[in-house]
């Protein structure tokens, strides 16, 4: 993939403009991607009797803060480091809300101006909640996630790697409710 300048709009209503070198992809965070491996799930008796559909991941984790801004430069500089491709899904942090959201006018009207979270195999930057990962994080902690694998081998190697541009990365174990959010 070739390095090209892009620009990236943070906020709509507050046109924060940054050009960048990295590769920034911008997916749908519902697209239906069919090349993507299935996970190893299970099925576990919910709390109203359904079962629901849960999968074992690891994630690398690059860093974590309270604060996006500071969070998206160092996945810029990582980005830049590595090189690994950011994918926002289409997502900002929208300020009013002091949320990471899908813009008000997405295809996905239950999502549309709220957090879709990354839930799939994937090796991409992408800032995300780590409570979602990490039941014990506070729900406001955003995690810079280089990574969602479904072997913990897969998951070290790639915090080898990591660790040479971010030292204090870690791997999180979770079990991902991969199971229809709709």
């Amino acid at each position: 993939m070739q390095d090209a300048p892009i620009v990236v709009q943070e906020n709509t209503a507050e046109a924060s403009v940054a050009e960048v070198s990295a590769p920034v992809i911008a997916t749908s965070a519902v697209k239906d991607n069919k090349s993507a491996p299935e996970a190893e799930s299970e099925f576990v008796e919910g709390e109203n009797g359904d079962y629901e559909e849960y999968a074992t991941y690891y994630v690398t984790i690059a860093d974590t803060g309270m604060s996006y801004y500071p969070l998206r430069e160092k996945m810029m500089a990582l980005s830049q480091a590595l090189p690994l491709p950011i994918d926002t899904m289409g997502r900002y942090y929208d300020t009013k809300k002091s949320l990471i959201v899908l813009p008000e006018n997405d295809e996905d009207d239950l999502f549309a101006g709220d957090y879709f979270p990354r839930r799939g195999p994937d090796v991409h930057l992408s800032l995300e909640y780590l409570d979602l990962y990490q039941k014990k994080a506070g729900k406001k902690t955003i995690a810079l996630v280089s990574g969602i694998y479904e072997k913990k081998t897969s998951a070290d190697s790639a915090l080898q790697v990591l660790k040479s541009a971010a030292g204090g990365a870690f791997v999180v174990k979770t079990e991902m409710y991969i199971g229809c959010i709709h």
